[in-house]
């Protein structure tokens, strides 16, 4: 799945032999060599705070690692080096307008985000039918294989929510091809999924293979884009899904209450496979508790690496090892609403973007597409 990670001061980089030929981003000649050996550019990661200019700078001038130590583009020749301040990037304007949201093409309140579990199953293991609505997307490479690298939620009978970056992100392979998801799935290595409940095997049936006819990324993203502004996408299925306890979709916010919510304090959900475009956390299906963070506090962070946070994006997470590392790039981020009737359903808040990597880093949460200010969107391409 290929989360749009962030490397905080580094990129990933091929491996290279020490002192190697390179150009620096000012397109000079320099040597490739452990930043500790290189004078100019360690000094510029000492000075504190980092500002966004010298964060690019160093990100841009990275060319490998000697172990886990990275290398960067040493200038031949220089012994110090200024850093110009990147141009202030506003973030998009989002329609603040909150109204209701109507929709005969999304499931109602006796259909959608119903968990089989009267309670949250305890650990970082979900139970075989929890999280009904979680999605794993397939993709076809060169010579016939498939694997997925990406993953979604089903919101309809036939639409699957997901991040635009796995339809047409930057560190998408041109080779690969969107071709179907998975829905119902618990363990990816197992062909019938099964735990014991203390009292014997309970059995999954099998999950459900479904081509992909249509790949709708938002119109306004730009894989580029370091902010990832407008990071959201609808596949749309071949056909029809059957609802069941291990197949079911999860809620949009669609009511005025609903589209309100900032969730700023309040500890949501992600579940997944930790699927992404260069590691899979596990074969199966996992969750974690992350806390959604101010929006001033988060920009704040993520200023330092020179991303503008907009309207359209939400934080979540920035405890040590409790991230989406758990979640699939442009999986959901959740959370339970109780309705007029004190009935508990699950909504879609986010779809997972971007963030630190490694992930899980502490003070560095995670970023995510806010679905409330895309709802009008998603329900103007849905088709019957």
């Amino acid at each position: 799945m290929l989360v749009r990670s962030l490397f905080i001061l580094v990129v990933t980089a091929q491996v290279l032999n020490a002192d190697e030929n390179c150009r620096t981003p000012d397109n000079e000649e320099g040597d490739c060599k452990p930043i500790n050996k290189c004078q100019p550019l360690y000094s510029l990661l000492e000075r504190r705070p980092i500002t966004a200019s010298t964060a690019d700078y160093l990100r841009r001038s990275q060319c490998g690692f000697v172990g886990t130590y990275p290398k960067v583009c040493c200038p031949s020749g220089r012994t110090t080096i200024t850093t110009n301040p990147p141009p202030v990037v506003e973030g998009p304007t989002e329609n603040t307008d909150v109204e209701s949201v109507t929709s005969n093409l999304l499931p109602g309140g006796d259909v959608c985000g119903l968990n089989t579990q009267s309670r949250i199953y305890g650990g970082e293991k979900t139970d075989l039918d929890e999280f009904p609505w979680m999605a794993l997307i397939e993709y076809e490479k060169p010579g016939g294989s498939r694997g997925f690298y990406c993953g979604g939620v089903l919101i309809s009978n036939k639409y699957i929510l997901t991040a635009a970056h796995c339809v047409k992100g930057k560190d998408l392979p041109k080779t690969w091809k969107l071709v179907s998801v998975r829905l119902g799935e618990y363990n990816t290595e197992t062909d019938q999924d099964c735990i014991n409940n203390g009292f014997g095997e309970d059995c999954a049936p099998p999950p459900v293979n479904v081509p992909v006819v249509e790949r709708i990324a938002h119109e306004s993203y730009d894989p580029n884009d370091v902010n990832q502004y407008h990071d959201i996408a609808l596949l749309r299925l071949k056909r029809s899904v059957t609802f069941s306890d291990y197949v079911r979709p999860i809620c949009l916010p669609t009511s005025n209450e609903e589209l309100r919510r900032s969730f700023i304090g309040q500890k949501l959900f992600v579940a997944g496979w930790g699927k992404t475009e260069n590691r899979s956390e596990s074969n199966i299906k996992l969750k974690v508790q992350v806390p959604v963070k101010q929006t001033s506090e988060c920009s704040s962070t993520y200023r330092v690496a020179n991303v503008r946070l907009g309207p359209g994006q939400m934080c979540a997470g920035g405890e040590k090892g409790r991230d989406s590392c758990r979640g699939d790039s442009g999986g959901p981020l959740m959370t339970v609403i109780r309705d007029k009737n004190k009935d508990d359903h699950w909504y879609a808040a986010g779809v997972v973007s971007f963030g630190p990597s490694p992930c899980g880093m502490e003070n560095w949460p995670g970023v995510y597409t806010k679905v409330s200010k895309y709802v009008n969107w998603i329900v103007n391409k849905l088709k019957p």
